[in-house]
């Protein structure tokens, strides 16, 4: 399951950029072209990408059901992608997504100890290493309340993102919450039948107050799924969170170097996990996979530093990688 899964990582980073900035028939043409190129790699007799063919024909289907508008209308919900990766908040209301916001990224929500504070979504930047990861902080759901209205437009951000990562406060009923959104997820077929295309874990809030050990053990119990607590007081927790929102997002960094100059530190390549040379290749210049005569790496996917690797080595998180081609 887990090939499975980085395959449908590497396709989907494929997919956002196929369909950025695609509106109308156009989008619809291009889903319409990726299903088919599923079907033709033989890919949907894999059960994750089956669920990716029914997630790209919902799209379709939203598209082709909305009434066309005379000129661009504005839609509180529709944030562009920016950054490295892109992470959703998903919870109910009060449960410190705000304040989570405000403490790991470079905005300033409005905040407040009552609910439905936040009305529409807020995009901010969270920095890790040389890394900027773009959080989406979405409209908690009022009082456990179907508010299919809004609920609609949050998944329409969730899809875009590359992981859902679903906020519950310890210091309320954590089973209740759970399930509620669980019914939500389902609800919206991004999960069908326990399976989901998505990745998805779980942020734990308020773990200083008064009985949250508790239910942090009740929350391991119910549920599967990473469960990652944090205290906002507490710098090591939102420090450790940073770099667990790295880890969400399966990517890579690979730094190059031209040979006999120094490692180009300030633009790393940011790539899914199991990103081969030849995908850097490719990256790098068309024509360096007719011209590829082998690759130095240096890092954690090398035996040793400088080995001699060929266009299907597998690359690891901040290796450094040196091309050298045939000259034209």
């Amino acid at each position: 399951m887990k090939k499975e899964y980085t395959k449908l990582k590497w396709y989907r980073f494929k997919i956002a950029r196929r369909i950025l900035n695609l509106e109308g028939e156009a989008l619809i043409a291009e889903l319409e072209d990726i299903i088919q190129d599923i079907r033709n790699k033989k890919l949907d007799k894999l059960g994750v990408f089956q669920l990716q063919i029914v997630e790209l024909e919902n799209m379709i289907a939203e598209i082709k059901a909305k009434p066309k508008a005379k000129g661009r209308q504005y839609d509180p919900f529709h944030i562009p992608a920016s950054g490295d990766g892109r992470l959703a908040l998903f919870g109910v209301s009060n449960v410190g997504k705000s304040t989570l916001m405000n403490a790991i990224t470079n905005t300033d929500v409005k905040t407040g100890a009552y609910l439905h504070t936040t009305r529409i979504a807020h995009a901010g930047t969270c920095e890790y290493e040389d890394l900027k990861i773009q959080i989406i902080d979405l409209p908690g759901f009022l009082d456990f309340k179907e508010e299919w209205a809004i609920s609609k437009q949050i998944v329409r951000v969730a899809r875009t993102s590359d992981a859902i990562l679903m906020v519950i406060d310890l210091s309320m009923d954590v089973e209740l919450q759970y399930n509620f959104l669980m019914k939500q997820l389902e609800d919206a077929r991004l999960i069908v039948d326990g399976e989901t295309p998505y990745k998805f874990s779980i942020i734990a809030t308020k773990g200083d107050l008064p009985d949250t050990k508790e239910s942090f053990q009740k929350l391991k119990k119910i549920t599967d799924l990473e469960i990652h607590p944090i205290t906002i007081k507490e710098e090591e927790t939102l420090e450790q969170l940073k770099k667990t929102l790295f880890e969400q997002l399966d990517i890579i960094r690979v730094y190059t170097k031209k040979p006999g100059q120094k490692v180009d530190r300030e633009k790393p390549f940011v790539l899914p996990i199991g990103t081969t040379v030849a995908d850097i290749a490719e990256k790098i210049h068309t024509s360096f996979i007719q011209r590829f005569r082998f690759a130095r790496v240096w890092g954690p996917s090398a035996e040793f530093e400088g080995q001699n690797v060929g266009l299907d080595h597998e690359l690891k998180d901040t290796d450094i990688i040196e091309m050298i081609v045939e000259r034209r």
